[in-house]
């Protein structure tokens, strides 16, 4: 069994369920004890999910903002991938919380993951 898993979010927080669904997945893996270390690595339209700014109500969807909270709470950790974010929007306030890296260090987290899946 993997010790490690690393969702890699490459969807936006809303129109898809995908990210809201791996944010979801890596805290029941972590919460059930199914992996002691379940962290989070946002890329390209993913980054999204870490923007302080998130309105879910206004699109009738869940909070991603909550799921990726959620995680912290159990001690996750959640990468942000700064050029990603950068070129889509800007320098935006984040969720606090959330770690900016570039992609030298992105790189590495995969790496250090037993398991890696996609949303």
């Amino acid at each position: 069994m993997a010790e490690s898993l690393l969702i890699l979010v490459t969807k936006p927080p809303y129109g898809f369920e995908e990210a809201f669904a791996g944010l979801r997945a890596g805290l029941g893996m972590l919460a059930s004890g199914q992996v002691s270390v379940s962290n989070a690595l946002l890329v390209g339209e993913g980054t999204l999910n870490a923007i302080a700014a998130q309105r879910p109500e206004a699109v009738r969807m869940p909070s991603n903002a909550e799921a990726v909270n959620d995680l912290l709470d159990f001690e996750a950790r959640v990468y942000v991938v700064k050029e990603d974010l950068l070129d889509l929007v800007g320098d935006v306030p984040l969720l606090e919380g959330v770690e900016l890296i570039d992609w030298e260090k992105a790189r590495q987290v995969i790496d250090e993951h037993d398991m890696v899946t996609t949303f």
